[in-house]
């Protein structure tokens, strides 16, 4: 009987421990909100252990050093090196964040957690994040009036010279203009949805994520996805327009990330398409129109728009501005020429970089009062 006891005492602390580690995560600048099914703890205890979950709670979402970090886990009977180990392996496992000279973070579920699960996936993680991401995440992920995580910018063959391009909406600037290394790795989207079954319906690529900066440094260090050079890469972003791809920066002029997306694998994408109007909720400069005068009714933009936007009526094209994303796929793919993509009229210059752009959405979330007090907290030393 004791035993027993033992057991279940043993199980409901354990429950404790991953709800507050839920609740932890959620306090990042985009949450992890609670799953009324527990798909939220289900997804946590598939990917951390108990003692890593207790080492997680110790952790801000600023990266700090291990002697900053080490008198809190102290508790635990670790020493300075095992500490370090610990926070190593969890670094190997993509469910924190870790920089060179031992400097470590919580990180968010997506973009964060989730896209390092890329190569360890399992078939039930992946069940599980896909409908988490359906039932759950959707509002926390795409909220109107918080800066977007990612935003659409044209794919290269709809830009036209009427339509002046800025440099941020353009994806050739936007690798020519970066330092450093540029990986491709595999699209941990599309690899869920292998291993459920239900393979990518407009292409066999998988290699589609491309990562740059800090991103692709962390990516290198830790052995994933392979460096390519500029030149390489744009011979990539020919086949991901060809294919049908939308093009997803990081939404800042200095992207860390650009994922090239479809409708039918890409989770953000997915959820966007569950709204009456996506447009309201996305960022985007752009907005797909119609010549019908030049239309012939082929139908290739209906075929080719990711979010369905895009209907052919009476063998005319029409465009749901209310859904259009300005991708741009249906216009590098009208054989008319008949649809192109016209600027906003309200243009939105998204923030300078990373860290300026999830301030703002963390700014936004907390309301400047608190989002003042965890910058405090922060440079007192304690945990946020």
């Amino acid at each position: 009987m004791f035993g027993i006891i033992s057991m279940e005492k043993s199980l409901e602390n354990e429950e404790i421990i991953f709800r507050k580690l839920q609740e932890h995560i959620d306090h990042m600048p985009v949450g992890f909100p609670r799953s009324k099914t527990g798909l939220d703890i289900k997804i946590l205890k598939q990917l951390f252990t108990i003692d890593e979950a207790n080492v997680a709670l110790e952790l801000s979402m600023l990266p700090e050093s291990l002697k900053r970090i080490y008198p809190r886990l102290k508790k635990y009977g670790y020493s300075m090196d095992q500490a370090g180990n610990i926070l190593d392996t969890m670094i190997g496992k993509g469910i924190i964040f870790g920089r060179k000279k031992k400097y470590y973070s919580k990180l968010q579920y997506a973009i964060g957690i989730f896209e390092m699960q890329g190569g360890r996936l399992t078939r039930p993680l992946a069940e599980d994040c896909k409908e988490y991401g359906i039932r759950d995440f959707k509002n926390e992920f795409i909220k109107k009036n918080v800066p977007a995580q990612i935003r659409t910018i044209p794919v290269g063959r709809s830009i036209i010279r009427e339509n002046f391009t800025d440099t941020y909406d353009n994806i050739r600037d936007l690798i020519m203009n970066t330092k450093g290394d540029i990986v491709i790795h595999n699209c941990v989207c599309r690899e869920g949805l292998d291993l459920l079954g239900k393979p990518c319906k407009v292409s066999d690529l998988r290699e589609t994520c491309i990562a740059l900066k800090g991103i692709a440094k962390s990516l290198i260090r830790a052995g994933k996805g392979r460096v390519v050079t500029r030149s390489e890469m744009f011979a990539l972003l020919d086949e991901f327009e060809k294919a049908g791809f939308v093009l997803q920066p990081e939404n800042c002029r200095q992207p860390e990330l650009i994922c090239c997306c479809c409708g039918c694998c890409c989770g953000v994408i997915t959820m966007l398409k569950q709204f009456p109007r996506p447009a309201d909720h996305y960022t985007s400069n752009y907005y797909a129109a119609v010549d019908t005068s030049l239309c012939i009714g082929c139908a290739s933009c209906e075929k080719r728009c990711q979010v369905n936007a895009v209907s052919v009526d009476a063998e005319k094209a029409f465009v749901d501005t209310g859904r259009c994303i300005g991708c741009g796929l249906c216009s590098s793919g009208c054989p008319a020429g008949a649809i192109t993509l016209q600027k906003k009229a309200r243009v939105k210059v998204p923030p300078p970089d990373h860290k300026k752009l999830y301030s703002k959405i963390l700014k936004k979330k907390l309301g400047t009062f608190n989002y003042a007090k965890v910058a405090i907290k922060y440079m007192l030393g304690i945990k946020v």
